[in-house]
């Protein structure tokens, strides 16, 4: 279904399952019904340039959005009111709170990642990236670790306690647009322009097995299960597809789409998968016929 006018940029569901959210060059915001396929309320507008990034927080209470303004908003999810946080000076490429909801962190093009205080906007920590433009954060379960995914092809993991670099992994020939974690922590996964993505031990940065290398365009965007069964990936190919993260292999079907597919999430239940396009095109489709498939493979 059509949900923007412009380019969807980013899609995420909240965590009860029965909303998603979803970005757009159009400078906005919108929550969806995901039962009914309707929208929930007036566009989210504050941005003055496209939307670029967004995360929902733990306590689906809050809504964070990184825009092409440099700024990053907070949004009360009941309310409609909203936080500004301003100090990035190019595109806010990432953002993603931590699992207890209290920090976000946030990639921009200016080669920073900066770690927040959600309540107060108060910076607690800024990471120098050395990696080019940052276009991708993610949060360790535990909330230790924080990694990033450059523009130089590399990937790296600080500790969220000193922001001390732990490790440098010169992950993929082009840009690194998605990292996530293993649910557990112990496995690190990106996604790049190289058309490939790959697992990364996380604790001393080897490859675990082989590139993953299915896509025929750039891979621009990643999204693990909630049991770390399966990821989904979204490509420049017009494609999104499963994969086992036991086998690296990919499962069921391809899911076409009509054009170049920007964002990718799966629902905390493992049930729903969106994709979004640069039409502005969300695609919410069941995983219930290929779940057996993932539990087959794993």
């Amino acid at each position: 279904m059509r949900v923007h006018m412009k380019k969807m940029s980013v899609v995420a569901f909240f965590k009860d399952g029965r909303r998603i959210v979803t970005a757009s060059k159009d400078k906005t915001l919108q929550i969806w019904d995901v039962e009914k396929r309707v929208l929930m309320g007036d566009p989210l507008e504050g941005h003055s340039d496209l939307v670029v990034s967004l995360a929902v927080s733990p306590d689906d209470r809050r809504i964070a959005s990184g825009g092409g303004d440099g700024a990053i908003l907070i949004w009360d999810v009941d309310s409609g009111h909203r936080m500004v946080f301003k100090l990035h000076t190019q595109w806010v490429s990432s953002v993603c709170f931590s699992s207890d909801g209290k920090r976000l962190a946030s990639g921009s093009e200016d080669e920073t990642v900066i770690m927040w205080n959600v309540e107060t906007g108060a910076v607690l920590s800024t990471f120098r990236s050395f990696q080019g433009a940052v276009l991708s954060v993610a949060f360790s379960s535990d909330g230790l670790k924080l990694a990033s995914g450059g523009s130089y092809g590399t990937v790296r993991i600080w500790s969220t306690d000193n922001a001390e670099l732990i490790l440098n992994i010169d992950a993929h020939q082009y840009w690194v647009f998605s990292v996530v974690w293993s649910p557990d922590g112990q496995q690190l996964i990106s996604a790049s322009h190289d058309k490939t993505f790959k697992f990364w031990d996380s604790s001393n940065g080897t490859q675990i097995g082989q590139s993953c290398a299915s896509h025929t365009s750039s891979i621009k965007s990643l999204a693990i299960s909630s049991d770390g069964s399966f990821i989904a990936t979204a490509s420049d190919d017009k494609t999104v597809r499963l994969w086992s993260t036991n086998s690296h292999q990919q499962i069921g079907q391809t899911f076409e789409h009509t054009a170049p597919v920007f964002c990718v999430a799966i629902s905390p239940s493992g049930e729903l998968l969106a994709g979004g396009d640069c039409y502005g095109n969300l695609q919410l489709r069941s995983l219930n016929s290929t779940l057996r498939l993932i539990l087959d493979t794993n």
